[in-house]
């Protein structure tokens, strides 16, 4: 293993430092070796927290002179992830590689490749939709250093109408790299994606007569050409692969959960998550329910609801 990392502190305060760490290791089921880039951001002294988002989060959780975080308004100075108070570690997910993907039992151990060499032993974990499912199986491999789970969108099994939906996006991106349109491909299934996010009411609000110039079809047309200018076609079958092979055991989860579900999320809809409470047996396990206009992207929307739900509040 190696593990290099550099200290950055460009327009930063100097309470609130960012380290970037990248290490190389070799995946625990025989799936070769892999880089693992992360990033920890706050004090020294802060409460360690590991923060892991969808399939389309990365390392930059919080806004740096090179861009925005993925996670406005939480993630942020006056959030529940405030970085001048918490110690905030982040990553991203494994690499491109398709055969054989890497497993959420592959991304639970470079979290915790990670965390090694960053120096912290324990830790608490938030985890959404897809980092969500990594978080379930972290606590499982190492229950002795994860001290309790915020899970937003998460399950641990996938619903079998999202497992139809995501056999389409398959279907679509081997057609395009058979073809040699593999950007195409990720555009055209990061476009039905979208779909799938949202809400048929916010469309109706968003797109109806007096809408979004463009209406619908722009907007779906915007968020699937920029995603494929970052995401190659590989990297996204393998994360729809490591999604749909996820089984973890919850019976062993021993640390407190908490988790959110939006009434109105279809891509990980409420009996699912509902039923992943009910399978946590083990441990003290809680689950609110709240209401939002934008689905499965309410954990990125939803600013003050979610915040609330990570400070422990009610509201």
């Amino acid at each position: 293993m190696t593990a290099l990392a550099s200290e950055t502190g460009r327009c930063r305060p100097s309470h609130w430092r960012v380290q970037e760490y990248s290490c190389g290791f070799e995946r625990p089921n025989g799936g070769g070796w892999s880089d693992v880039r992360g990033r920890v951001v706050g004090p020294d002294d802060g409460a360690v927290t590991i923060v892991l988002g969808g399939i389309s989060a990365d390392r930059r959780l919080v806004d740096d002179e090179d861009g925005p975080g993925w996670w406005p308004g939480v993630a942020a100075p006056g959030g529940a992830l405030d970085p001048t108070r918490r110690r905030l570690v982040s990553m991203d997910f494994l690499d491109d590689a398709a055969e054989p993907f890497p497993s959420v039992e592959d991304q639970a151990a470079a979290v915790l490749m990670l965390a090694d060499a960053a120096g912290i032993e324990r830790f608490s974990l938030v985890g959404a939709s897809y980092g969500g499912t990594v978080g379930l199986t972290l606590a499982i491999l190492a229950p002795e250093r994860v001290s309790r789970l915020d899970l937003l969108c998460a399950s641990a099994g996938v619903h079998p109408m999202t497992q139809g939906l995501r056999s389409i996006q398959r279907e679509i991106l081997k057609l395009a790299i058979d073809a040699g349109q593999g950007a195409r491909g990720v555009d055209l299934a990061r476009r039905l994606a979208m779909t799938t996010y949202r809400t048929a009411d916010e469309f109706a609000q968003r797109f109806g007569p007096d809408g979004e110039p463009g209406g619908v079809e722009a907007y779906l047309a915007a968020r699937g050409s920029e995603y494929a200018r970052t995401v190659t076609p590989e990297r996204f079958l393998s994360r729809l692969a490591s999604m749909e092979a996820a089984s973890p055991d919850l019976s062993h989860i021993q640390c407190p959960v908490r988790l959110l579900a939006f009434s109105s999320d279809t891509l990980a809809p409420l009996a699912q998550i509902q039923a992943t409470h009910d399978a946590l047996t083990g441990c003290d396990a809680q689950l609110v329910v709240r209401d939002s206009l934008y689905g499965h992207d309410g954990f990125l929307k939803e600013a003050a609801l979610v915040n609330a739900f990570l400070e422990g509040r009610d509201d």
